[in-house]
């Protein structure tokens, strides 16, 4: 339970409260964890894997937004008011997590006032990746952009092998397949990752971040920032 960053803190607060009411799930890739314009009935907090929250097209398309891992939750929106999920979110690395009504968080936050706090660091940290990923998209290359995305899902995941299509990872960077399986091939030249059936892995870290642009190293400080400000507000 506590590999989710969230929810370990609420359990540390409210321990009675998570114990009795938070529900285990289990995802795989292609899984939908919540729906565009669909009612926001569960908070979800991944333990391990990876959801991606993405933009729907007309076309089909899905482009990514956001990245949520056992550093984030999943509908932490209604405790401000939202009713509805404002992405599609679903599970791009497989894996497991925990879930909360969300009718049932509500009722805690109106007695528990640290709730919405901590919540809020959350979606501070989504807007965030949101504005990065916007400006990501406009300004760099396609080759920055994919070794951000390896370095970024590694991070926000927790795991060491990431589990996933060059299909769906096109999607995500919004660019063609060949374009991923050309670049992914470079940094596999180079040493720098093993990526083969579906299957990838970093094998040198400080080389990849070379390779990468800021928007990383900008995302790591934005989320260093809001956890030390947590931790301050509770010393």
């Amino acid at each position: 339970m506590h590999r989710n960053e969230i929810l370990g803190q609420l359990h540390e607060r409210h321990a009675d409260f998570v114990t009795a009411r938070a529900r285990q799930i289990s995802y795989v890739h292609g899984d939908v964890i919540g729906e565009a314009g669909r009612p926001i009935d569960e908070v979800v907090f991944p333990s391990s894997g990876m959801i991606s929250l993405v933009v729907d097209l007309n076309d089909g398309d899905r482009i990514e937004a956001a990245m949520v891992g056992r550093r984030a939750t999943i509908g932490g929106a209604v405790l401000f008011g939202a009713r509805t999920h404002l992405n599609t979110a679903f599970a791009q690395l497989p894996g497991s997590g925990w879930i909360l009504k969300a009718s049932d968080l509500v009722e805690l936050a109106e007695r528990a006032p640290d709730v919405r706090h901590l919540f809020f660091r959350n979606e501070q940290y989504l807007l965030a990746q949101a504005q990065q990923t916007s400006a990501c998209n406009a300004k760099h290359r396609i080759p920055q952009r994919l070794a951000t995305w390896i370095l970024r899902a590694q991070y926000d995941s927790g795991e060491e092998e990431l589990l996933l299509t060059q299909e769906y990872l096109a999607q995500m960077l919004g660019v063609q397949r060949a374009s991923v399986s050309m670049f992914a091939g470079a940094l596999q030249e180079k040493g720098l990752i093993f990526y083969r059936r579906g299957r990838m892995r970093v094998l040198d870290r400080a080389a990849l971040e070379q390779e990468a642009c800021e928007c990383h190293a900008t995302l790591r400080q934005h989320h260093r920032h809001l956890c030390d400000d947590e931790v301050d507000q509770n010393a």
